[in-house]
């Protein structure tokens, strides 16, 4: 039987619609407007808001028993209040990344969750979807072919300009959390590179950081020196103020070379043209129905993967803050 579920702010109706262990029950929003809008394409949805009056409250959403799950994707300062209440509810919850704003805060949730929550019956997931994009699971597949890693460098840029409906978003146009843009969009780019790297952990780092756009605050671009613990070396620079226009994961090892750029992936000089497949959200959301399902947590969505992930794009930012300062990393 489905697991009836509830998504929480964000419009992912098509991936839960998809996934064969759920049910969409309910749509929440700030607003009935909003409330409507995500639900324009969905028929028998229950829909709740701040502004819709008695009864259609996330309170209320949580206390129906033909919920089992909710999906959370809200603003980064927000989410951890609500993803609190609904594991207190006992709903599995799927939340967006970031896991938090920053990594004290995540530690902290992280914490309560073990602590307050019977973990091995009350899931809590952290998205990702990264980790199920074919691409970035055909090129890790190859690098881990290839022998021990030398080598690597990320180049992600591009200009987040007005014209964005993401610079639209006004919790995104004037960040009261570190990073900006960098953050939001660059957990995507640590996750990846992790991905690509496999069994070799980023050990230290070292990073520079500057402001290139006005409208981007506080920072829009950061470029860091990595090192592994077996010593591979390699850069991650990320941008979302710069004119540069790319996306490029590269990775040397014992035995070639393995090169991502955008769609297409190179392994030693032979070129595969990955077909761009839906951001990878609907096998995340399935993967999330199926571990409620069977019992058993998923590793790519745990919270322990996220923090990891975040960990690096936050000394990132710290090491450019204290002009490069190299600064250690514990968690990954």
């Amino acid at each position: 039987m489905p697991i009836g579920v509830a998504i929480i702010g964000s419009a992912k109706q098509p991936a839960v619609q998809a996934a064969t262990n759920f049910e969409l029950k309910a749509i929440y929003s700030r607003s009935l407007k909003s409330a409507q809008d995500l639900a324009s394409t969905t028929s028998r949805v229950d829909l709740y808001s701040e502004d819709s009056g008695s009864g259609k409250s996330y309170a209320d959403i949580l206390a129906r028993s033909d919920i089992g799950a909710v999906i959370i994707a809200l603003p980064i300062l927000v989410q951890p209040d609500f993803i609190r209440k609904a594991l207190l509810a006992g709903k599995h919850v799927l939340s967006e990344k970031p896991i938090a704003k920053d990594v004290a805060t995540a530690q902290e949730l992280l914490q309560w969750y073990k602590s307050n929550i019977d973990t091995s019956k009350i899931f809590w997931a952290v998205g990702e979807n990264f980790r199920y994009l074919t691409k970035f699971l055909f090129a890790a597949e190859q690098v881990s072919k290839l022998g021990k890693v030398k080598n690597f460098r990320v180049n992600v840029h591009s200009l987040m300009n007005a014209e964005n409906k993401y610079f639209q978003t006004a919790w995104r146009k004037t960040p009261e959390y570190q990073g900006g843009f960098l953050l939001d969009g660059g957990v995507h780019m640590t996750a990846g590179l992790r991905m690509l790297l496999g069994s070799e952990r980023l050990s230290i780092l070292s990073a520079q950081s500057q402001l290139q756009q006005p409208s981007l605050p506080p920072v829009d671009t950061v470029d860091a020196v990595l090192k592994t613990e077996s010593g591979a070396t390699g850069i991650l620079s990320l941008s979302w103020g710069s004119s540069f226009s790319d996306q490029i994961f590269e990775v040397s090892c014992e035995k070639g070379v393995v090169t991502l750029n955008f769609d297409d992936v190179t392994v030693n000089g032979t070129k595969h043209h990955i077909e761009f497949d839906h951001k990878g959200v609907a096998p995340e959301v399935a993967e999330f129905a199926n571990s409620i399902f069977n019992g058993r947590p998923a590793s790519r969505q745990s919270a322990e993967e996220a923090l990891a992930d975040l960990e690096i794009l936050e000394q990132m930012l710290r090491s450019g803050e204290k002009d490069g300062e190299k600064v250690q990393l514990h968690l990954q």
